[in-house]
């Protein structure tokens, strides 16, 4: 069976999510906060600022999930270091991939967080 970009942004986002949700001693609550508000970086800063400012705010897991689940249907590559460097085109291409691997990561941590608001 051929699997589509969603279904599988969709299976490498919530293997991601239920491991850090059950991971020991890991900050699942800040972890949520920042995948709820990481697309919207993406779309208001682009992806090389939102990437760094993630660095900046030691969310390494985030990242490094992100990375896991952008690595489904792209380059399994460092998306900062691809998207420093690449042309116009390519950028916008890498930045839409990651808007998708970001959302599914925020879709999976809302149904995970345990509450019904979803209006974060």
């Amino acid at each position: 069976m051929m699997r589509i970009k969603d279904q599988k942004l969709a299976e490498a986002a919530y293997s991601r999510v239920i491991i850090r949700k059950n991971q020991p001693r890991f900050n699942f609550a800040e972890y949520v906060s920042f995948a709820m508000s990481f697309p919207t970086l993406i779309h208001t800063c682009g992806l090389v600022q939102a990437v760094a400012f993630a660095e900046a705010k030691d969310m390494g897991a985030y990242i490094e999930d992100l990375q896991a689940v952008f690595g489904a249907i792209d380059v399994d590559d460092d998306i900062h270091a691809m998207a420093r460097s690449a042309e116009l085109a390519e950028y916008a291409r890498i930045s839409r991939h990651a808007l998708s691997a970001s959302s599914w990561i925020k879709r999976y941590c809302q149904a995970m967080r345990g509450d019904n608001d979803y209006a974060v």
